[in-house]
């Protein structure tokens, strides 16, 4: 039981309610971007200092599209209660994906999140950068995202005896 809690810690499903997000009214969390970069950020939809740092990480997120690396994702929570003012996060954004977490904020109690933390998680849904970023933004964030899409393997990992069904008309088995 508690392993499968450590796994199950930073998964969620949430409604994407950025009207002009690929995924608008679609369900969107870590599990959905599959070999992606995940980025997602907890505020209030209501508090200036939140709105400011999530149009920072969709300054960013917007420049890493524009500049070819499509492979991650940003995706903001904010808190059910203030579900009537998330278009404070939508209107500084075209790109990401904006939510409000169920009532009484599960998704922000799982992951242990409050105002303004965000995370990082790698293409294998491991954490890389847990921080809150009332501060301001890791001066090293753009350099840490592209490094772990540099880190996206291309191919499927391949491992001894592993069938890949990358062409169901002709599976293939790793051999050494």
């Amino acid at each position: 039981l508690f392993l499968s809690l450590g796994f199950t810690q930073y998964t969620y499903s949430l409604t994407d309610n950025n009207n002009t997000s690929e995924y608008y009214l679609e369900s969107v969390g870590p599990e959905y971007f599959e070999n992606q970069i995940t980025m997602h950020y907890f505020g209030s939809f209501t508090w200036g200092l939140c709105n400011s740092r999530f149009a920072q990480l969709n300054t960013l997120y917007e420049s890493l599209l524009e500049n070819g690396y499509d492979q991650v994702k940003l995706i903001g929570i904010g808190y059910s209660y203030q579900s009537n003012s998330y278009n404070n996060w939508t209107n500084s954004n075209e790109f990401s994906s904006v939510c409000y977490d169920n009532s009484n904020n599960p998704t922000f109690n799982s992951w242990g999140a409050s105002q303004r933390d965000f995370y990082v998680l790698d293409h294998e849904k491991n954490l890389v950068l847990e921080q809150n970023i009332s501060s301001g933004l890791p001066s090293n964030l753009e350099s840490i995202i592209i490094n772990l899409i540099n880190n996206i393997p291309s191919q499927p990992e391949c491992n001894e005896g592993d069938t890949l069904n990358d062409n169901p008309c002709n599976p293939s088995q790793c051999i050494n």
